[in-house]
């Protein structure tokens, strides 16, 4: 095994390696195979002089993984090259297993927005974000959040999209959301506050200070998982709850019929949702029921922002009242009334199941649909340290940055609004034709299942 690990170091040295910056000799290591998804309390970290001098060399120090991601130039975006996103991971030898060379996850996961290029080299850093620091869990390692990323990346790089009030189906951890519209203000030039002197150390770079766009009036979360909403609870609670707040909505649960929702949004987004034929009906009507409609005349008279929430969220530690921001706070940008409300869902694109969201939209909602790729580079570098209590931003100084892996990971984007003479409110049977079973190329039934030996449309 030994003789493995040792050979695969051999691998990554060859002079055709990926170096950005001037090349100089560092340590060198590499995960076990079978960890490789980080998902193991620790990892085996071998290094050319093996396991003891991994331990030696290693002690007292931490260990820092980063990964930089970015779109590709061919990516089907408003803007390209908008933003480069760091994500740094940090490790440290297992203080039960020293001698074997086992190293640990430690603390959260850091976000570093950098201004965005196609070349390769680094660029100045932007913005800091930190990620499941508060809770005291470590991170689970890199490679772990790629459909989160390519989401972010994406709605950074049409930012156009990103104002009213927004909405997120199946929020998870939320870093989707939150990391998308920083990274909209950022390539929108809109001022930080705080200190912008951005060729300061990195950890002066601003945090945390009103990182939301102008246009953007409110962001709501939502999940099925009361797991999930803590861990977006834990972002939530670096912003105003004028501005993020949670909200107890299942997307997959039908919707009582002739049921109108309270409130309605200007964007809704979704980022690898977990959905198949039956569900993605139930995700559509959801979509259909909760985005504002296109017709400016209806828009105007149709009520925006965040609704209540659920009492049951008392227990997360957060006021949940309605903060919606139609009726307690203002933007400092006009909307852009050449925007229409729109639904975005980004997934990899071996999702099979995005044609039945596309198609029930559609058809069963009469909504005008488009669809697009995305594809995401990933470049992880070999593994850098600095000692304990160094100043993290001493790493923006090292020499040498050795590429260990790139790839390239192809996503699909989904993108709809409603039918510009739909009015809101699920009012009329032909722009919801799903509701009746009249839907082209369907049957009549409108439940979840085809009917019984006949077309799924």
């Amino acid at each position: 095994m030994k003789l493995f690990l040792l050979a695969l170091v051999a691998i990554l040295s060859i002079e055709n390696a990926f170096s950005l910056l001037s090349p100089k000799q560092c340590t060198r290591g590499i995960i076990n195979p079978k960890h490789t998804a980080c998902c193991q309390p620790t990892l085996l970290l071998a290094t050319e002089g093996g396991d003891d001098d991994s331990s030696s060399v290693l002690e007292g120090k931490i260990i820092y993984q980063r990964t930089f991601y970015r779109l590709t130039p061919g990516s089907q975006v408003s803007i390209p090259n908008a933003l480069v996103l760091e994500e740094r991971l940090r490790f440290q030898l297992d203080p039960e297993s020293t001698k074997s060379g086992y190293i640990q996850p430690i603390q959260g996961r850091t976000f570093i927005f950098r201004k965005g290029t196609s070349k390769d080299e680094i660029t100045p850093p932007l913005y800091r974000f930190d990620v499941g620091s508060e809770d005291g869990k470590p991170h689970n390692g890199p490679g772990t959040m790629d459909a989160s990323i390519a989401t972010a990346l994406w709605i950074a790089s049409n930012p156009q999209l990103i104002q009213g009030d927004m909405l997120q189906l199946g929020c998870d951890s939320a870093v989707s959301s939150v990391l998308g519209c920083i990274g909209a203000k950022l390539v929108l030039g809109e001022e930080l506050g705080g200190d912008n002197d951005w060729s300061a150390e990195l950890l002066t770079v601003p945090e945390h200070h009103i990182p939301l766009p102008e246009k953007l009036s409110h962001l709501t979360l939502t999940d099925e998982s009361e797991e999930a909403l803590k861990e977006a609870l834990a972002i939530a609670k670096n912003f105003d709850s004028k501005q993020v707040t949670l909200k107890d909505l299942r997307w997959s649960t039908r919707l009582p019929a002739g049921r109108q929702v309270d409130r309605a949004y200007r964007t809704i987004l979704g980022s690898d949702l977990d959905f198949s034929y039956p569900s993605s009906k139930e995700l559509a009507r959801t979509v259909a029921n909760y985005l504002l409609p296109s017709n400016e005349i209806a828009l105007a008279s149709t009520k925006e922002g965040v609704a209540g929430a659920s009492s049951s969220f008392g227990g997360l530690g957060m006021d949940m009242g309605d903060s919606s921001s139609s009726s307690t706070t203002t933007t400092k940008k006009e909307l852009d009334p050449k925007i229409p409300p729109t639904f975005v869902h980004v997934a990899p694109d071996t999702n099979e199941d995005l044609r039945y969201l596309k198609q029930f939209l559609e058809k069963g909602f009469k909504m005008a649909v488009e669809s697009g790729y995305v594809s995401l580079e990933r470049l992880a570098f070999t593994f850098q340290t600095l000692e304990q209590g160094v100043d993290e931003a001493e790493l923006e100084e090292l020499d040498t940055l050795e590429l260990k892996d790139d790839l390239t990971k192809g996503f699909q984007f989904v993108q709809a609004v409603h039918h510009p003479d739909y009015s809101g409110q699920g009012t009329g049977e032909y722009f919801f034709p799903l509701e009746t079973g009249e839907y082209e190329g369907g049957s009549r039934s409108t439940w979840l299942e085809p009917e019984e030996g006949g077309s799924p449309w």
